[in-house]
């Protein structure tokens, strides 16, 4: 049989054989494809949406199909799943109080531009080449181009030099999305083998209440179980780059919440002063809160839901990121009401209680870990959806 002009003979029969051949199917309609094939992978990104009961949905992002070391996604691919929310969240009629947004790599996550620019420029050709005659730091370059394997993670996030306007794109499209509909966002995130929470916020100046603050957005940050944290020299120096950053277009900040406020189990994972980076391996509980907790006490009254909520506005409006920016961020930590990963008790309705579970001892098979808790505060911003 003769090769057909301009491509292949088609398909062998003796091949298929006594085998099951998948016929593609029409896509599921969860599915957010993309509108051609990414630069590497022949095929289009595959973006999902789904509903997650009467008041949370849920959209997770493809970001590998179209990913290059200078994009995540294709700008169209961006303008589909923004599209697809806009109809949801319109269809919806103000059901949707909660967003969770998944992405593969943290967007509120500290930078290290120096270190990046170090590993791309000349100093670093000595090393290399110690590398190359002699083995020398034979852990800091990959055996396939020679090149620093940090440099190839630091790409890889959104805080990279390469990503930094889609990024700020990215945030500012979310914000929005918050705003027009009155929905709370919060991103989970992974890929860089430590725990963290990051937020956005709107900046003190404004002095926005959390409850109205469309900016808020708390990115929590849990990687597989299954991967080696990095060294405890990597998880402080990010500690120490948790400085506070300014997105002056959105007029929103953005730092790491100070969640960590003991060492898991008494194993020391990182510097005793380091409250926001885990270099342990852990996993993340969230829980949708649907029962209001009993008001607090005062002068032996309980506390009307109205006057509560005027009390914490005074206490956190103004309050940068490194203190707590609303209830649920008070007291975060191991005595947190969430902590526990299993119960909803913070009675912030609407919001998420989140827990990070963290590994105590790897050599314990019964796999202990510390639960560190916050909670999400839920929403009431904007201008409400659009159907009012």
């Amino acid at each position: 049989m003769h090769a057909a002009e301009g491509g292949t003979a088609g398909i062998d029969p003796r091949q298929t054989k006594d085998t099951y051949v998948y016929q593609p199917q029409a896509d599921n309609p969860s599915w957010i494809v993309g509108n051609r094939p990414g630069p590497y992978v022949a095929e289009r990104s595959r973006s999902l949406y789904l509903r997650l009961g009467k008041r949370m949905a849920f959209c997770g992002i493809d970001a590998r199909t179209e990913r290059t070391r200078r994009q995540v996604n294709y700008p169209e691919t961006y303008d589909l799943i923004f599209g697809r929310l806009q109809a949801e969240l319109r269809a919806a009629k103000g059901q949707i109080k909660h967003l969770i947004f998944l992405l593969g790599i943290p967007v509120a996550y500290p930078r290290l531009a120096w270190l990046e620019n170090f590993l791309s420029s000349p100093l670093i050709a000595p090393i290399k080449l110690l590398h190359k005659r002699f083995g020398f730091a034979g852990s800091l370059f990959n055996k396939f181009d020679g090149k620093a394997d940090l440099l190839d993670d630091l790409d890889d996030h959104y805080t990279a030099k390469h990503h930094k306007l889609e990024r700020k794109q990215l945030i500012m499209r979310l914000q929005d999305l918050a705003q027009q509909f009155s929905v709370r966002i919060t991103i989970l995130s992974g890929d860089v083998h430590l725990g963290a929470v990051g937020r956005f916020y709107s900046a003190p100046g404004l002095r926005t209440p959390a409850e109205q603050d469309h900016r808020y957005m708390a990115n929590i940050i849990s990687s597989a179980i299954t991967n080696k944290p990095p060294p405890k020299v990597v998880a402080d120096l990010l500690a120490r780059r948790n400085k506070i950053h300014h997105l002056k277009e959105a007029q929103s900040d953005e730092t790491l919440l100070h969640i960590f406020d003991k060492q898991p189990g008494g194993q020391l994972k990182g510097g005793e002063w380091n409250k926001c980076t885990m270099p342990s391996r852990n996993f993340a509980c969230i829980t949708e809160v649907e029962d209001e907790a009993p008001a607090p006490m005062v002068d032996g009254n309980r506390e009307g839901k109205a006057n509560r909520a005027a009390r914490d506005d005074e206490k956190y409006t103004g309050n940068d990121g490194h203190s707590p920016l609303h209830r649920g961020e008070d007291g975060a930590g191991t005595l947190h009401p969430a902590a526990d990963g299993v119960s909803s008790r913070s009675g912030l309705v609407g919001g998420l209680d989140v827990a990070l579970r963290v590994e105590i001892d790897n050599h314990d098979r019964r796999g202990t870990t510390e639960g560190y808790g916050f909670s999400s505060e839920f929403s009431s911003s904007g201008n409400g959806p659009e159907h009012c």
